[in-house]
């Protein structure tokens, strides 16, 4: 019985723009720099709704690069990495969509 790899292909591009949204956010070297906080920095906006906390809103603009990465394993399932990235991205869009309502439901329990 012999097993057939998936081919590489358009669908395992999803793969890299899914590493891209990770690293994006990911403390690198003994300074932790992140390139999210980084560009928020250089063009003056917030990291945090609240000042130094609340939703950390480069997590959720990281979602530029998991909806493509969502979309791109989805349309093509068949190729290498797909079925992880699929995964991965849709995981984590799923973080994205419920971080910004957790202080609003934290505002309406806690009034």
């Amino acid at each position: 019985m012999t097993t057939q790899r998936k081919p590489l292909g358009f669908g395992t591009l999803s793969l890299l723009v899914l590493t891209m949204g990770l690293a994006f956010n990911f403390p690198w070297g003994q300074a932790n720099f992140m390139i999210s906080h980084y560009l928020f920095n250089l063009i003056n906006m917030p990291i945090y709704s609240n000042g130094t906390q609340g939703l950390h809103i480069p997590f959720v603009v990281a979602a530029l690069f998991w909806i493509p990465a969502f979309l791109i394993a989805k349309k093509y399932r068949a190729h290498f990495g797909t079925s992880v990235s699929y995964n991965v991205a849709g995981f984590m869009l799923l973080l994205c969509m419920m971080g910004p309502f957790i202080p609003v439901i934290d505002w309406m329990v806690n009034g």
